[in-house]
């Protein structure tokens, strides 16, 4: 980036977090987190069943407010003293986000141990889970999530927050169809003059933009490339760029060869343009959250809806990618020693 690069952070120490420490985050001495603006933090929970992992340490519970009867869920992030404030950091996000679009703070405490945020129950299935779900979906379909997504994004970007990690498994789909961006642990706040780096872990390399692997660090147009990345996947049922090495990948994205003979055959010229803008190996060749909004493409107006809608794409080959997709997350559950609740 224009600030110029920056090092790397040293990588903490490996956590395995059993049941005996989920319970634990409940029942420590705890202290109530004072946000600037009031949330409901003197209530209790009573915890209930795990709903998922998330990540490699994070664990998430449902719980019910006790006054209320409100069934909420509660992220519970362990933390070694040292790293605390590290940890803290999601939870200063949080609170400062109110968004349709975004899983809404209810509460939040910390324990000597561990990091707890409660947080809307967000019921339904992972983005792309939910177009597989269906026979077929059409790309009038897939456009009024993607603006579901920069409309977070854009509201992020005004913040000056970056989310990070805008892979399609940290979206849900809820009744009636409205999409919430989840999972804020890699979000940090942004200013020119800071250079963000990521960890060396490239687990999700097909996911990463050019600037994260070249090390230049994370820009607003950092969180662009990951929506293409989930359009590309809606829009095609594949990577644009296969390769599970760093190297390889980065070496094929500079060089353009993100194949959008990948697509499905019948994409209108407003998606394709939409995936070479937001693919562009060069950050500052990207449009911003609030140009793509603006982008014909994304506006009903001047837009013949119905013909797009008379195009379906099949959803027999996302299943497939989706299943492929959970065998390398299994690989990864085991090679740090963690399930995934599904």
């Amino acid at each position: 980036s224009k600030a110029g690069m920056g090092p790397y952070s040293d990588s903490s120490a490996k956590v395995k977090i059993t049941e005996k420490d989920q319970m634990a985050a409940t029942e420590e001495e705890s202290e109530i987190i004072a946000p600037s603006e009031p949330f409901p933090t003197y209530q209790t929970y009573a915890f209930q069943t795990e709903i998922k992992r998330w990540g490699r340490f994070s664990i998430v519970r449902q719980c019910r407010e006790k006054v209320s009867g409100k069934t909420l869920a509660a992220k519970i992030i362990p933390y070694w003293q040292e790293d605390k404030q590290t940890v803290l950091l999601e939870y200063q996000v949080l609170r400062k986000l109110h968004h349709t679009n975004i899983a809404q703070l209810k509460g939040a405490y910390v324990s000597p141990r561990h990091l707890v945020l409660i947080q809307e129950m967000c019921v339904g299935p992972e983005l792309l889970h939910s177009l597989a779900l269906r026979t077929s979906y059409s790309e009038v379909e897939v456009r009024d999530y993607l603006w579901q997504i920069l409309s977070a994004v854009e509201y992020l970007h005004a913040h000056n927050i970056l989310h990070l990690d805008l892979r399609s498994e940290n979206t849900i789909i809820t009744e009636p169809n409205l999409l919430k961006l989840l999972d804020f642990g890699n979000a940090q706040f942004y200013t020119q003059d800071k250079v963000i780096t990521m960890d060396k872990c490239m687990d999700y390399v097909e996911t990463m933009a050019p600037e994260l692997l070249t090390e230049q660090g994370a820009l607003p147009q950092t969180d662009i490339w990951s929506v293409g990345i989930t359009a590309f996947i809606m829009l095609s049922a594949n990577y644009p760029v296969s390769s599970d090495v760093a190297c390889e990948f980065l070496r094929m994205t500079r060089k353009g060869k993100v194949k959008l003979t990948r697509c499905y055959a019948g994409l209108s010229g407003g998606a394709v343009s939409f995936l070479q803008s937001t693919l562009c190996a060069n950050p500052w060749g990207r449009p911003s959250a609030s140009e793509c909004l603006q982008s014909p493409w994304l506006q009903e107006t001047g837009l013949d809806n119905r013909q797009q809608a008379l195009i379906t794409f099949p959803t027999t080959k996302l299943r497939n990618f989706l299943t492929e997709r959970e065998k390398k997350r299994g690989l990864l559950c085991s090679k740090y020693g963690l399930m995934i609740a599904q």
